[in-house]
């Protein structure tokens, strides 16, 4: 992984499996609530020595841990917690997942890893593809811990970032597009 260290990897992975798992199985799930990256870890703007192109990677890979436990956030800010990297139509997708998943006493489970393939920066506009491994992530029964289903090994995923009038980059649409990379 150029540019992002494993162990952050490992807790930003969690938002690509589940994602993975929603589209290809209908599920997500996170298990208890867990502090999440800073918006002030996360660059928003190139720094003499950060492309943007490392900027959108980092930006994508807080996105994918935040999707991770996206469930688990009190509801009372999960919307404003999660608003700090990603702008509609995603956001508003991500918030009624974490309401499906509550109201049928589902959570998500596990951490999806993060392998970018490619960045496109074009102006405000960032594309970036992702054959993620959401295998050890999935949605279980909230109070059980019975797990129903479980992610990909080659989750093939495409998102889009735009940077937002506040120089800040945002995931405005994330896509499954199979398995297999």
């Amino acid at each position: 992984m150029t540019g992002i260290d494993r162990q952050a990897a490992h807790r930003l992975c969690w938002i690509g499996a589940a994602c993975a798992v929603l589209v290809l199985a209908g599920c997500k799930s996170g298990s208890e609530a867990v502090a999440l990256p800073s918006p002030s870890n996360v660059p928003t703007s190139p720094q003499s020595s950060v492309s943007e192109d490392e900027v959108v990677r980092r930006v994508y890979t807080s996105f994918i841990a935040m999707l991770d436990h996206a469930d688990s956030l009190p509801e009372s800010s999960r919307k404003q917690q999660l608003s700090t990297l990603m702008v509609e139509p995603q956001l508003s997708r991500v918030l009624k997942r974490a309401e499906e998943l509550e109201s049928k006493n589902l959570t998500s489970y596990g951490k999806v890893v993060v392998h970018i393939t490619s960045v496109d920066v074009a102006g405000n506009d960032a594309t970036l593809r992702d054959c993620q491994d959401s295998s050890k992530a999935g949605v279980m029964n909230r109070n059980t811990h019975k797990k129903s289903n479980r992610g990909v090994e080659k989750g093939n995923t495409k998102a889009y970032l735009v940077k937002s009038a506040d120089g800040k980059w945002r995931v405005s649409k994330y896509v499954v597009l199979g398995e297999g990379c």
